[in-house]
């Protein structure tokens, strides 16, 4: 009956077949359950148009956590803007760096490290479940943050739809790694060139800088399967090349061959 059938991994690991029509029904609902929080969505607008095309023409740095950070030499990118996502805050005096702009999607996580996340100076944005689970609880969260988190809509899955979203008023797609949302922001803020650090894109083994397992269940740090990520790293590219600018990876070594390479000390020098 269905001959367009994907395969995929769900959150917690369960590799499971669906038709693509159920898929993109599955996905609507979950859309669906983000309208009850439509009004608070709204609310994050105006905050967020005044950082449509802040740096327009520059360049940023989007940080993973992959153990290849172990590797990387920060003191290059101290006066670089910076982009954290998830647990990083773990590496920041190791590294000894600070971060302009942070990210989140996964809920366990974040419910997890919630207290240190929304401590940090910078301007952190909560997406999908990590979101929702804010916005459930925003009183209770609010009393531990030392800035408001700014919380985006889920469009669904970009490897789904097909689509990158270039206005985050409207809301971020997902696609199996918190990095795909960042660049979304990334190219919302008008930066030229994302250079992607320990975006290893390895889960063969340990895959966390601090040797620290993820939140979740399934122990990988990454839904929907590789091949799933990899899709959607190629639309994030091809919607930064349509606009005539570029995402490059700087990660020392990882499996990540969707974008051209180029060593940070060359990004640096260049």
């Amino acid at each position: 009956m269905f001959e367009d059938v994907q395969t995929f991994e769900e959150e917690f690991g369960r590799k499971i077949k669906l038709p693509t029509q159920v898929v993109k029904i599955r996905t609507a609902l979950g859309i669906a359950y983000d309208y009850r929080f439509n009004k608070e969505f709204d609310k994050y607008n105006e905050q967020i148009k005044r950082l449509h095309n802040k740096h327009e023409g520059e360049r940023c740095f989007i940080i993973g956590s992959g153990p290849s950070l172990n590797k990387t030499d920060f003191s290059l990118i101290k006066n670089e803007i910076l982009f954290g996502v998830n647990t990083l805050y773990r590496g920041l005096k190791k590294f000894d760096i600070s971060c302009d702009y942070w990210a989140v999607v996964d809920g366990k996580l974040f419910e997890v490290h919630y207290k240190p996340l929304l401590k940090l100076d910078t301007t952190l944005f909560l997406a999908e479940h990590a979101g929702q689970r804010y916005l459930k609880k925003k009183e209770f969260y609010s009393s531990d943050a030392a800035l408001e988190p700014i919380v985006l809509r889920h469009l669904g899955s970009m490897n789904i739809w097909n689509k990158f979203s270039r206005d985050i008023t409207q809301g971020v797609f997902s696609g199996g790694t918190v990095v795909i949302q960042s660049i979304q922001i990334a190219f919302y803020l008008g930066f030229k060139q994302v250079y992607l650090l320990g975006c290893d894109s390895d889960y063969s083994g340990m895959h966390r800088f601090d040797n620290l397992m993820t939140e979740n269940v399934d122990g990988k740090g990454v839904t929907g399967g590789i091949s799933y990520l990899f899709s959607a790293y190629e639309i994030c590219r091809n919607a930064f090349e349509d606009e005539g600018r570029e995402i490059i990876n700087s990660t020392v070594g990882g499996k990540l061959e969707v974008f051209k390479r180029k060593r940070l000390e060359d990004v640096v020098g260049s």
